[in-house]
């Protein structure tokens, strides 16, 4: 019996241990920062406008990136929406589904660093997205079409807020 629960006790152990959700809060001169994923730095971080006109003719970029957090998946954290400007948004994923980012993210601004790509949306995927981000049914009805847009996997993310003083 106490061999079972030795090996019961060690396969739980083994299953815990493998996430990689890495989580660092720091607190900055009035900016609060917290970093997922990897230990990346903003060191040579492009802007929306400079991404863009960096991606151009290409099929992907690896690249870090400086946007606004637009939206947050409402149940985990799992992805993010960033701002691209001029009306384009860019959905971050994270690699391996290693980590998360807070749901409270939106409005935030992030340093992502990762891989981006043209990519095809699903329909079935997006309906998931749009469930996640809590649309109403009637929403979620009327997605019927694939889309093609900007999609990133990101190995490390910074997040950044100003607090008030």
């Amino acid at each position: 019996m106490k061999r079972i629960l030795f090996i019961v006790g060690i396969a739980f152990l083994v299953s815990c241990g493998n996430t990689k959700q890495s989580t660092e809060k720091v607190e900055e001169e009035n900016i609060e920062i917290t970093k997922h994923g990897d230990a990346i730095t903003e060191d040579g971080a492009v802007s929306s406008a400079n991404f863009l006109t960096q991606f151009e003719g290409k099929d992907s970029l690896n690249v870090k990136l400086t946007a606004s957090i637009t939206e947050v998946c409402s149940k985990k954290g799992c992805w993010m929406k960033l701002d691209l400007e001029n009306g384009k948004s860019m959905r971050v994923t994270f690699k391996d589904y290693g980590f998360f980012v807070p749901l409270n993210a939106a409005g935030k601004l992030a340093v992502v660093e990762g891989i981006a790509k043209i990519d095809t949306t699903d329909v079935a995927t997006l309906k998931h997205y749009a469930e996640d981000a809590n649309a109403t049914q009637e929403e979620i009805d009327a997605i019927t079409e694939p889309e093609i847009n900007y999609s990133f996997e990101a190995v490390g993310v910074i997040i950044k807020e100003e607090n008030a003083i």
